[in-house]
Protein backbone atom coordinates (compact mmCIF):
# COMPACT_ATOMS: atom_id res chain seq x y z
CA UNK A 1 0.00 0.00 0.00
CA UNK A 2 1.41 3.14 -1.04
CA UNK A 3 0.18 4.75 1.89
CA UNK A 4 2.56 3.11 4.24
CA UNK A 5 5.46 3.15 1.80
CA UNK A 6 9.04 3.83 2.49
CA UNK A 7 11.69 4.73 -0.12
CA UNK A 8 15.15 3.01 -0.88
CA UNK A 9 18.16 5.46 -1.97
CA UNK A 10 17.16 3.32 -5.33
CA UNK A 11 13.91 4.46 -5.59
CA UNK A 12 14.81 8.10 -4.61
CA UNK A 13 17.17 8.29 -7.63
CA UNK A 14 14.48 7.80 -10.11
CA UNK A 15 13.25 10.66 -8.71
CA UNK A 16 15.96 12.63 -9.61
CA UNK A 17 17.36 14.65 -12.75
CA UNK A 18 20.95 16.28 -12.99
CA UNK A 19 22.56 18.74 -15.70
CA UNK A 20 25.83 17.50 -13.67
CA UNK A 21 28.10 15.13 -15.18
CA UNK A 22 30.66 13.56 -13.32
CA UNK A 23 34.08 13.71 -15.00
CA UNK A 24 36.25 11.87 -12.54
CA UNK A 25 37.84 8.12 -13.64
CA UNK A 26 37.40 5.19 -12.42
CA UNK A 27 40.20 3.72 -10.16
CA UNK A 28 41.30 0.01 -9.45
CA UNK A 29 43.69 -0.09 -6.57
CA UNK A 30 46.05 -3.35 -5.68
CA UNK A 31 49.34 -4.62 -4.33
CA UNK A 32 52.51 -3.57 -6.24
CA UNK A 33 52.77 -7.50 -6.88
CA UNK A 34 50.08 -7.86 -9.49
CA UNK A 35 51.75 -4.78 -11.25
CA UNK A 36 53.67 -7.26 -14.20
CA UNK A 37 50.49 -9.53 -14.90
CA UNK A 38 47.88 -6.90 -15.42
CA UNK A 39 50.51 -4.91 -17.40
CA UNK A 40 51.43 -8.28 -18.98
CA UNK A 41 48.14 -9.30 -20.13
CA UNK A 42 46.19 -5.52 -20.73
CA UNK A 43 43.38 -5.99 -18.31
CA UNK A 44 42.11 -5.93 -14.61
CA UNK A 45 40.72 -9.52 -14.16
CA UNK A 46 37.59 -10.57 -12.25
CA UNK A 47 38.42 -12.64 -9.62
CA UNK A 48 36.07 -15.01 -6.93
CA UNK A 49 34.68 -12.56 -4.63
CA UNK A 50 34.17 -13.81 -1.36
CA UNK A 51 31.45 -11.26 -0.21
CA UNK A 52 29.12 -11.97 -3.47
CA UNK A 53 29.81 -15.81 -3.15
CA UNK A 54 29.97 -17.54 -6.42
CA UNK A 55 30.44 -14.41 -8.72
CA UNK A 56 33.84 -13.76 -10.30
CA UNK A 57 33.93 -9.93 -10.01
CA UNK A 58 36.62 -6.78 -10.31
CA UNK A 59 35.84 -3.80 -7.95
CA UNK A 60 36.08 0.02 -8.74
CA UNK A 61 36.34 3.05 -7.22
CA UNK A 62 34.70 6.08 -8.63
CA UNK A 63 37.78 8.62 -8.97
CA UNK A 64 38.78 7.44 -5.17
CA UNK A 65 41.69 5.49 -4.90
CA UNK A 66 40.31 4.08 -1.43
CA UNK A 67 41.09 0.59 -1.52
CA UNK A 68 44.07 -1.47 0.04
CA UNK A 69 45.35 -3.96 2.33
CA UNK A 70 46.48 -3.84 5.57
CA UNK A 71 50.33 -4.60 6.26
CA UNK A 72 52.03 -3.44 9.51
CA UNK A 73 55.20 -4.34 7.85
CA UNK A 74 55.14 -3.99 4.42
CA UNK A 75 57.31 -5.27 1.28
CA UNK A 76 57.45 -2.96 -1.36
CA UNK A 77 55.52 -5.40 -3.72
CA UNK A 78 52.99 -5.25 -0.94
CA UNK A 79 52.43 -1.28 -1.21
CA UNK A 80 49.55 0.07 -2.91
CA UNK A 81 49.60 -0.08 -6.87
CA UNK A 82 46.33 2.34 -8.15
CA UNK A 83 45.62 2.38 -11.90
CA UNK A 84 43.21 5.52 -13.04
CA UNK A 85 40.87 4.30 -16.20
CA UNK A 86 38.57 5.89 -18.14
CA UNK A 87 35.17 6.09 -17.08
CA UNK A 88 33.87 4.36 -19.78
CA UNK A 89 36.15 1.20 -19.80
CA UNK A 90 33.28 -1.06 -18.57
CA UNK A 91 32.02 -3.47 -21.16
CA UNK A 92 29.57 -4.32 -18.30
CA UNK A 93 28.23 -3.07 -14.93
CA UNK A 94 26.92 -5.61 -12.39
CA UNK A 95 26.38 -3.62 -9.40
CA UNK A 96 26.90 0.17 -7.65
CA UNK A 97 26.96 0.97 -4.24
CA UNK A 98 27.25 4.15 -2.83
CA UNK A 99 29.88 2.67 -0.12
CA UNK A 100 32.34 0.04 0.38
CA UNK A 101 29.66 -3.29 0.22
CA UNK A 102 32.12 -5.19 2.06
CA UNK A 103 32.40 -2.46 4.73
CA UNK A 104 28.61 -3.08 4.88
CA UNK A 105 28.77 -7.11 4.89
CA UNK A 106 31.38 -7.16 7.57
CA UNK A 107 29.41 -5.22 9.88
CA UNK A 108 31.54 -2.02 9.77
CA UNK A 109 29.43 0.64 8.84
CA UNK A 110 27.04 2.00 11.89
CA UNK A 111 23.91 0.30 12.70
CA UNK A 112 21.85 3.07 11.71
CA UNK A 113 22.42 2.29 8.18
CA UNK A 114 22.93 -1.14 7.93
CA UNK A 115 19.93 -2.18 9.07
CA UNK A 116 18.52 -1.81 5.88
CA UNK A 117 18.42 -3.93 2.97
CA UNK A 118 21.45 -3.76 0.83
CA UNK A 119 19.17 -4.21 -2.52
CA UNK A 120 18.23 -0.55 -1.70
CA UNK A 121 21.15 0.54 -2.27
CA UNK A 122 22.59 -0.92 -5.11
CA UNK A 123 21.84 1.55 -8.05
CA UNK A 124 23.15 -0.10 -11.19
CA UNK A 125 19.54 0.33 -12.55
CA UNK A 126 19.82 4.06 -13.10
CA UNK A 127 22.08 5.23 -15.66
CA UNK A 128 22.99 8.42 -14.14
CA UNK A 129 23.33 7.07 -10.68
CA UNK A 130 26.49 7.58 -10.32
CA UNK A 131 26.65 11.61 -11.54
CA UNK A 132 23.25 11.55 -9.24
CA UNK A 133 25.08 10.81 -6.15
CA UNK A 134 27.79 12.90 -6.62
CA UNK A 135 25.74 16.03 -7.22
CA UNK A 136 22.96 15.35 -4.47
CA UNK A 137 25.27 14.43 -1.52
CA UNK A 138 28.58 16.34 -2.86
CA UNK A 139 27.75 18.93 -4.91
CA UNK A 140 30.65 18.34 -7.36
CA UNK A 141 34.01 16.21 -8.11
CA UNK A 142 36.33 18.11 -5.73
CA UNK A 143 34.40 17.57 -2.91
CA UNK A 144 33.51 14.16 -3.29
CA UNK A 145 37.26 13.31 -4.12
CA UNK A 146 38.01 15.39 -0.84
CA UNK A 147 34.83 13.57 0.89
CA UNK A 148 33.17 16.91 1.70
CA UNK A 149 29.49 15.86 2.10
CA UNK A 150 26.40 18.35 2.13
CA UNK A 151 24.91 18.20 5.50
CA UNK A 152 21.97 16.27 6.19
CA UNK A 153 19.64 19.17 6.97
CA UNK A 154 20.70 20.82 3.07
CA UNK A 155 20.27 17.00 1.33
CA UNK A 156 17.11 16.69 3.12
CA UNK A 157 15.95 20.41 2.65
CA UNK A 158 16.82 20.54 -1.54
CA UNK A 159 15.26 17.31 -1.72
CA UNK A 160 12.14 17.46 0.02
CA UNK A 161 13.12 14.54 2.29
CA UNK A 162 11.18 13.35 5.44
CA UNK A 163 11.12 10.15 7.46
CA UNK A 164 9.93 7.98 4.08
CA UNK A 165 13.70 8.69 2.61
CA UNK A 166 15.35 7.13 6.02
CA UNK A 167 17.29 4.86 3.98
CA UNK A 168 18.75 8.32 1.75
CA UNK A 169 18.98 10.06 5.01
CA UNK A 170 20.98 7.32 6.77
CA UNK A 171 23.61 7.53 3.54
CA UNK A 172 23.58 11.57 4.30
CA UNK A 173 24.57 10.85 7.88
CA UNK A 174 27.22 7.91 6.41
CA UNK A 175 28.83 10.48 4.36
CA UNK A 176 29.06 13.07 7.17
CA UNK A 177 30.80 10.17 9.68
CA UNK A 178 28.50 10.12 11.95
CA UNK A 179 29.27 7.47 14.16
CA UNK A 180 31.73 6.37 12.34
CA UNK A 181 34.83 4.06 12.80
CA UNK A 182 35.61 2.60 9.38
CA UNK A 183 37.63 4.31 7.01
CA UNK A 184 37.08 6.76 3.54
CA UNK A 185 36.01 3.44 1.50
CA UNK A 186 32.86 3.96 3.25
CA UNK A 187 32.84 7.70 1.27
CA UNK A 188 33.41 6.24 -2.13
CA UNK A 189 31.20 4.83 -5.03
CA UNK A 190 31.93 1.46 -5.26
CA UNK A 191 31.25 0.11 -8.93
CA UNK A 192 31.55 -3.34 -9.64
CA UNK A 193 32.13 -5.59 -12.73
CA UNK A 194 32.12 -9.31 -14.31
CA UNK A 195 33.60 -8.72 -17.18
CA UNK A 196 37.76 -8.66 -17.45
CA UNK A 197 38.47 -4.81 -18.17
CA UNK A 198 40.95 -4.19 -20.74
CA UNK A 199 43.70 -1.64 -20.21
CA UNK A 200 45.01 -0.95 -23.75
CA UNK A 201 43.59 2.59 -24.64
CA UNK A 202 41.69 2.59 -21.13
CA UNK A 203 44.92 3.54 -19.07
CA UNK A 204 44.90 7.05 -18.16
CA UNK A 205 47.31 7.39 -15.13
CA UNK A 206 49.15 5.37 -12.53
CA UNK A 207 50.43 5.30 -9.19
CA UNK A 208 52.89 3.16 -7.73
CA UNK A 209 56.01 3.02 -5.07
CA UNK A 210 59.48 4.22 -6.23
CA UNK A 211 61.40 1.16 -6.84
CA UNK A 212 58.69 -0.10 -9.58
CA UNK A 213 58.69 3.87 -10.99
CA UNK A 214 62.35 3.57 -11.33
CA UNK A 215 62.15 0.32 -13.64
CA UNK A 216 63.09 0.92 -16.76
CA UNK A 217 60.77 -1.68 -18.36
CA UNK A 218 57.80 0.10 -16.79
CA UNK A 219 59.52 3.48 -17.19
CA UNK A 220 59.15 2.55 -21.33
CA UNK A 221 55.55 0.62 -20.80
CA UNK A 222 53.93 3.59 -19.32
CA UNK A 223 56.26 6.30 -21.88
CA UNK A 224 54.85 4.71 -25.17
CA UNK A 225 51.25 5.03 -23.97
CA UNK A 226 51.29 8.46 -22.76
CA UNK A 227 50.38 7.04 -19.41
CA UNK A 228 50.47 9.96 -16.43
CA UNK A 229 52.81 8.10 -13.71
CA UNK A 230 53.44 9.20 -9.95
CA UNK A 231 55.46 7.44 -7.96
CA UNK A 232 55.83 8.17 -4.07
CA UNK A 233 58.91 7.00 -1.72
CA UNK A 234 58.97 3.94 0.52
CA UNK A 235 59.09 4.25 4.62
CA UNK A 236 59.41 2.02 7.24
CA UNK A 237 55.90 2.71 7.79
CA UNK A 238 52.54 0.71 7.38
CA UNK A 239 50.31 0.70 4.51
CA UNK A 240 47.33 2.91 5.99
CA UNK A 241 49.99 5.40 5.96
CA UNK A 242 50.09 5.87 2.56
CA UNK A 243 47.04 6.82 2.28
CA UNK A 244 47.05 10.41 1.69
CA UNK A 245 50.19 9.73 -0.20
CA UNK A 246 48.57 8.13 -2.33
CA UNK A 247 45.33 10.72 -2.94
CA UNK A 248 47.69 13.45 -3.67
CA UNK A 249 49.59 11.54 -6.12
CA UNK A 250 46.33 10.90 -7.71
CA UNK A 251 44.93 14.58 -7.35
CA UNK A 252 48.10 15.69 -9.35
CA UNK A 253 46.99 13.19 -12.15
CA UNK A 254 43.45 14.55 -12.51
CA UNK A 255 44.97 18.06 -12.24
CA UNK A 256 47.13 17.49 -15.25
CA UNK A 257 44.29 15.66 -17.32
CA UNK A 258 42.19 19.02 -16.55
CA UNK A 259 39.59 16.26 -14.59
CA UNK A 260 39.47 18.33 -11.06
CA UNK A 261 39.73 21.71 -9.51
CA UNK A 262 40.72 22.66 -6.09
Amino acid sequence: MDGLREYTLAEFLTEQSTNFHSGLPLVHSTESANIWTMLKQERVAVTPCDTFTGENLAYFFHGRPAYRKFHKQPQDWELPFVLVLKSTCLLNIRRIFPFDSGAFHSARLPSYLSRFDETGYEVSSHAGAVDLLVDIFFGGDASYFHGKAKSREEVSRRNGLNIRYAQVLALCSLYNREQLEADDRTLAIEVQTDQDVSIKDNLLGAVLPRSYFDDSGLKKYFKERGVQVRQYDVYPINTEAYVSIVYEEVKAIYKKLGLING
